[in-house]
């Protein structure tokens, strides 16, 4: 199956119907690259082209990697999930989270989902931010229900890395644990300041967006090269694709260790699966669970807001990512999704679902 020109087919129609301006599809099976298509523009000034290095604002799809960067420091004997925060962290041992755990802050059961601030010179401090969390007092939900820590999650993780292994360079730390064995040279928690081949999110032909807000944020220059694993990576296709791939092969993570990341024990039991198509409200350590009704951890990743999205499906090999810079719908997911073959989220009606 020549998906390769299928899927370089469905980009093109998008961007010439005016759909997608620029936008990026990458497909590893089996460890193999089987998808490298591009196309389009990185703005409306259609100065640029995309390529297959242009880096786009993927938002959240840059938890996953930064969970990732968690699960490798377990392996290598520097944390394990079990480690209270405050054992190598002192100063987060306040508030009420004096025992949390490593595991709480992964399976998005901390209660620290609050954005301490909302000024963008500290929001774009990594330490700045990552010693305000430190301060901080968790919800009600903590250590009870999973709920998403939207902006919150990559001090927390980026925080517990840094203070694992006594270091304050965060990127360095992802570059050396988790980017550099991957091969995600184009994948980054902050661009250079000179960086000229990166994408902006626009509005659509009209003129609209779903969020002029976050428009006008991921374009700011102060967020686009901050560093801040939770909300404001950029990366092209091919990096993110490249972190699935190698979770795939067993070249990031062991199979149990990845077994267990991906495991729905981390729920719960008054804690429903939800199974709601479209929904990303279930959480293993990390990774988002989308497989089947019958086996959710089949399929695993993140999304970003925005309408960028990285996934593994384990069962048919398959490491798949998307970005894009239309900040709005409808999008070409959907096309590219269905010129490969993969069903994502494929989950039945509420009442459908197995009890």
């Amino acid at each position: 199956m020549d998906y390769q020109k299928k899927v370089q087919e469905v980009l093109d129609r998008a961007v010439e119907a005016g759909t997608e301006c620029g936008c990026q599809a990458a497909l590893y099976i089996d460890g193999e690259l089987a998808v490298n298509a591009y196309a389009g523009w990185t703005d409306w000034t259609k100065t640029r082209k995309v390529d297959e290095n242009t880096v786009f604002p993927v938002y959240s799809t840059g938890k996953a990697p930064s969970s990732t960067v968690l699960h490798r420091l377990v392996e290598a004997g520097k944390l394990s999930y079990d480690t209270r925060i405050a054992d190598i962290w002192p100063e987060f041992g306040c508030n009420g989270k004096e025992d949390m755990r490593v595991w709480h802050v992964l399976s998005y059961r901390a209660g620290l989902y609050e954005m301490p601030t909302d000024v963008p010179e500290e929001l774009t401090d990594f330490d700045f931010m990552t010693a305000k969390m430190a301060k901080q007092t968790p919800g009600p939900e903590y250590g009870k229900k999973q709920k998403y820590h939207p902006g919150t999650y990559g001090w927390l993780t980026g925080g517990i890395a840094c203070h694992a292994l006594g270091r304050k360079d965060y990127f360095n730390i992802f570059r050396e644990y988790v980017g550099t064995p991957a091969g995600m040279d184009r994948f980054f928690y902050g661009i250079a300041a000179d960086e000229n081949n990166a994408a902006f999110l626009v509005t659509d032909k009209k003129g609209k967006s779903y969020s002029q807000k976050h428009v006008d944020k991921m374009n700011d220059p102060r967020f686009r090269t901050c560093c801040n694993p939770a909300s404001c990576a950029m990366s092209n296709a091919l990096s993110l694709a490249r972190h699935y791939a190698a979770l795939d092969q067993g070249t990031l993570l062991s199979r149990e260790t990845l077994e267990n990341a991906v495991s729905t024990k981390w729920r719960d039991a008054d804690d429903p699966i939800p199974l709601v198509k479209g929904r990303w409200e279930l959480f293993g350590l990390g990774y988002v669970l989308s497989g089947p009704a019958d086996n959710v951890t089949q399929i695993f990743g993140h999304g970003g807001i925005g309408g960028s999205e990285a996934l593994l499906d384990q069962k048919r090999h398959y490491a798949i990512a998307i970005t894009r810079n239309v900040f709005n719908s409808p999008n070409v997911m959907s096309d590219f999704y269905s010129a490969v073959d993969f069903k994502n989220r494929d989950w039945p009606d509420p009442g459908e679902m197995p009890h």
